[in-house]
């Protein structure tokens, strides 16, 4: 059988490459973007924060690495450590007999136990790598709407709140709730705008809506009349926002100030709580951001020791799942002999950045 193997394995790993949404990633973890420099071999980062301009630099040190489900290290002076994100599937060898769905690829005259070893480890990354992405879209989430970025642990204990410094004023409540008849929407924005712009040095243009405040903001009569809805007319919208989980909903161009709407209500169950759902954006609040042109949102990746993989695994995934532009995902699969059982491990070291942090802000439009 050993002559099977490169087969069997390759075609796993050309149904791993074909999975529809490999390369996806949430709205709001879209809009931190990646470098070279993204992917990185330390354990922590370490940022200079610069109050008299618009950016914030991180600068990159080099520092040793540790591995745990999440960071325990603590934040301050602005040298954040990078979370740790650690799931493992065991494969136990008697769950080879059982028969999988589309098994055919791998079994021809005789049953292919490797292949079905494969597929089994391959199930269990692709659910590793979803559950780590929706955390990615929660950490993009938290740090859009508060200018902060509290961590947990397995049992979801707060350990480790990141706080990047952003004004208080780029986080206001509306004075009053958008779910009156009293409300005035546009008003609401134009007073962000006004804390906004002399800040960020440029125009707020995208809105990013929670499911509620979008309802409201509808239903004002303030807001009917000056909605544009032609959702056909999406030339001047930055490509890159698109087709990535939100909907465009329509645009208002008054008193010169353009305005483009988003919808994005994509939601998660929370780790242990599979029957409750959350929205991943308060559908409370408004996102309000520049042109995606003008906005430095980054995405790091912290360093992972390089451990050897089973060498019967090795073509399948090579220690490393690297989509550029998108994440890092270090793989490592070995056998546990004493228990008869392969396990495999999924881990990643994710961090979102708001290195031009005062060109974000956050509407809180009902209490």
């Amino acid at each position: 059988m050993a002559k099977d193997m490169p087969d069997l394995l390759q075609q796993v790993v050309e149904m791993y490459q074909q999975e529809p949404d490999i390369k996806k990633m949430g709205f709001l973890s879209s809009l931190f973007k990646t470098r070279p420099e993204s992917f990185t071999d330390v354990n922590k980062i370490s940022m200079d924060m610069v109050y008299g301009g618009n950016d914030m630099a991180p600068v990159v040190r080099d520092l040793s690495t540790g591995a745990v489900v999440i960071t325990i290290d603590k934040f301050g002076n602005m040298e954040v450590p990078f979370p740790v994100y650690s799931l493992e599937t065991p494969v136990d060898i008697t769950q080879l007999m059982d028969r999988l769905p589309g098994e055919s690829a791998f079994v021809t005259q005789r049953v292919q136990w490797h292949g079905r070893m494969a597929a089994k480890i391959k199930e269990g990354t692709n659910k590793h790598i979803r559950m780590i992405k929706n955390a990615m879209e929660y950490q993009a989430a938290q740090v859009l709407t508060t200018g902060k970025c509290t961590l947990t642990d397995e049992d979801g204990n707060e350990i480790n709140e990141l706080d990047y410094k952003i004004p208080e004023a780029h986080f206001p409540e509306v004075a009053t709730s958008w779910d009156s008849a009293n409300a005035k929407p546009i008003d609401d924005l134009n007073n962000l705008d006004d804390v906004m712009r002399p800040a960020a040095q440029c125009d707020i243009l995208n809105y990013i809506m929670g499911k509620d405040a979008w309802r409201y903001f509808l239903a004002n009569e303030q807001v009917a009349k000056h909605l544009d809805k032609n959702v056909l007319n999406t030339l001047q919208i930055s490509p890159q926002m698109r087709d990535k989980g939100a909907a465009y909903l329509g645009k208002l161009n008054l008193d010169g100030r353009e305005r483009l709407f988003w919808g994005y209500d994509a939601t998660y169950n929370p780790w242990k709580q599979p029957n409750k759902t959350e929205y991943f954006l308060d559908p409370n609040k408004v996102i309000a951001l520049p042109a995606y042109e003008n906005i430095d949102f980054r995405r790091y990746f912290g360093g992972i020791p390089n451990i050897k993989l089973d060498p019967v695994f090795d073509p399948l995934f090579g220690n490393k799942i690297t989509v550029e532009g998108e994440y890092d995902f270090k793989i490592r699969i070995w056998f546990d002999e004493d228990a008869e059982t392969y396990k495999g491990r999924t881990r990643s070291r994710p961090l979102f950045v708001p290195a031009s942090r005062l060109r974000l802000g956050c509407m809180t439009v009902k209490s």
